[in-house]
C-alpha cells in the first residue's frame, strides 16, 4: 500500500472545477494540475489509457514531481516524457508572462508498445493573472485524414479490441463466412462490379458483427471471420447467442447488398451471392491483438479456430453450418430469443457431408470430421 493521499475531491471546486467539467464532457485523455503543481484530476479516458483500476492510487493532491515517480505513471510515461513535463510545466505556472498554450511531442507506453502522442498544455489563470493551474491534454500524433479514416470505424468494436491488448486464453464463439462459388462469379462479373460486391459484403458483415457485440477477425478475399467473447457478453450463452444471431441475419444483409448492386444496373441476382457459413465454440482460444506498422487486428489461435474454418469450407450452396458444441452453449433464454429449439435439432458428422460429395473432403475430414453440425438454413441437413 502506498502513502494515503490527502482528502482531495475528484473534481475541484470553483473555476478549476468548471474546467474539469468541460474536459469530462469532451471525453479527453487529460490531467489537471492546480496552481501549486499538485495533481487535481485525471480523466476517465486517461485512466483507461494508463490501465488504471478503481483501487489505484493516482496521487491526487500530491505534487506532480512526486506523482510522476509513482508506478502507474512511471509505467505510462517514458523517462524522457517525465523530464519534458517537469521542464515545461513549472516555469509556465510561475511566470505570468509565459505563453498560455504549448504543444509537446511525448512517448507513452501503451499496450506494451511505445507510442508517440501530442500533449497540449494550457496554463490557467485568475482574472488578476495569478496562477489557477494547468490542463494537460493528450492526443495521437496523426494527420487529420488518418484520424478521419479511423473515426469511420465502430467505436464500440475498437473499444473491445483495445481490451485485448494482452493476449490470453478466452472462451468465444467463432464465425467464418465466404461467398459460395466466388470463382465463377468473379469471372462472370466486371471486375469493378465484383469489387463493389466484395466491399459491400465485407462492410455488411463487419456492421452485423459490431451490432451483435462481436469483434471482426481477418478478411481474406471474399472471406471473413469474427469472434464473440464471453467476457464481452457476460456469459457463454450470450456470446453463443450473439454469434448465432449473426449467422441467422447474414444472408439477409448480403441480399440487400446484392439488391443495391442490381438496382445500379449490375447483372446479379440474390441466388448468385449465397454465403457459406461455419460457426463453432472455442472454450480456451488464445485471443489478442496483432499490431504492426500496417495493421491492427485481433486474431484467435486454437484447434477450434481451425475446425471452424473446415466447417465453413464444407458448407456449400449457402449452408449455415453450426456445431453442436456451439448450440449447446445456449441457455433457454438465449435459445428462445433466437427462435431455436435445441432439443429438437438433429446433427450430422462433418465427415458424412464430405463423403456425400457436398464438399471436398481431405483436410476437413481429417481436422474436423468428428464434429456434429446442423444447418440453420431453411432446408437444413438431410
Amino acid at each position: 500500500m502506498g502513502e494515503a493521499a490527502p482528502d482531495v475531491p475528484d473534481a475541484p471546486d470553483g473555476r478549476l472545477g468548471e474546467v474539469v467539467a468541460a474536459l469530462a464532457a469532451g471525453r479527453t485523455a487529460a490531467q489537471v494540475v492546480d496552481a501549486e503543481g499538485r495533481l487535481a484530476w485525471v480523466s476517465e479516458q486517461m485512466q483507461l489509457l494508463a490501465g488504471i483500476d478503481d483501487g489505484t492510487d493516482l496521487g491526487l493532491g500530491h505534487h506532480l514531481d512526486e506523482v510522476l515517480e509513482r508506478e502507474v505513471w512511471h509505467d505510462l510515461l517514458t523517462a524522457e516524457a517525465v523530464d519534458t513535463l517537469r521542464h515545461e510545466l513549472h516555469p509556465r505556472l510561475a511566470d505570468p508572462g509565459s505563453t498560455p498554450l504549448w504543444v509537446l511531442a511525448l512517448d507513452l507506453r501503451v499496450g506494451g508498445r511505445q507510442r508517440g502522442v501530442g500533449m497540449l498544455g494550457v496554463t490557467l489563470r485568475h482574472p488578476d493573472g495569478s496562477p489557477l493551474g494547468a490542463v494537460l491534454i493528450y492526443a495521437p500524433l496523426l494527420p487529420a485524414r488518418v484520424l478521419a479514416l479511423v473515426s469511420e470505424g465502430d467505436e464500440a468494436m475498437f473499444t473491445r479490441m483495445a481490451d485485448l491488448s494482452a493476449p490470453a486464453q478466452r472462451p468465444a464463439a467463432v464465425v467464418f463466412a465466404d461467398i459460395d462459388g466466388s470463382g465463377p462469379l468473379s469471372r462472370r462479373l466486371p471486375t469493378p462490379v465484383y469489387f463493389e460486391l466484395v466491399r459491400g459484403v465485407t462492410t455488411a458483415f463487419d456492421e452485423l458483427v459490431g451490432r451483435h457485440g462481436g469483434i471482426v477477425g481477418k478478411h481474406a478475399g471474399d472471406g471473413a471471420s469474427a469472434y464473440f467473447l464471453s467476457d464481452s457478453h457476460g456469459s457463454d450463452a450470450a456470446a453463443a447467442g450473439a454469434a448465432l444471431r449473426t449467422v441467422q441475419e447474414l444472408p439477409g444483409v448480403v441480399a440487400d447488398v446484392v439488391a443495391d448492386l442490381a438496382e445500379s444496373g449490375a447483372e446479379i441476382r440474390r441466388e448468385d451471392c449465397l454465403m457459406n457459413i461455419g460457426a463453432h465454440w472455442g472454450a480456451d482460444l488464445f485471443i489478442g491483438q496483432i499490431v504492426t506498422g500496417g495493421r491492427l487486428e485481433v486474431t484467435a489461435l486454437g484447434d477450434e479456430v481451425n475446425e471452424c474454418a473446415r466447417v465453413e469450407q464444407v458448407a456449400s450452396g449457402g449452408q449455415r453450418l453450426v456445431t453442436k458444441n456451439l448450440v449447446e452453449r445456449l441457455d433457454d433464454e438465449a435459445a428462445n430469443a433466437l427462435g431455436l429449439r435445441p432439443r429438437s435439432l438433429t446433427y450430422r458428422m462433418l465427415a458424412e457431408l464430405t463423403r456425400d460429395g457436398e464438399a471436398a473432403g481431405g483436410k476437413a475430414e481429417r481436422d474436423a470430421g468428428s464434429l456434429a453440425v446442423h444447418d440453420l438454413g431453411p432446408s437444413g441437413l438431410r
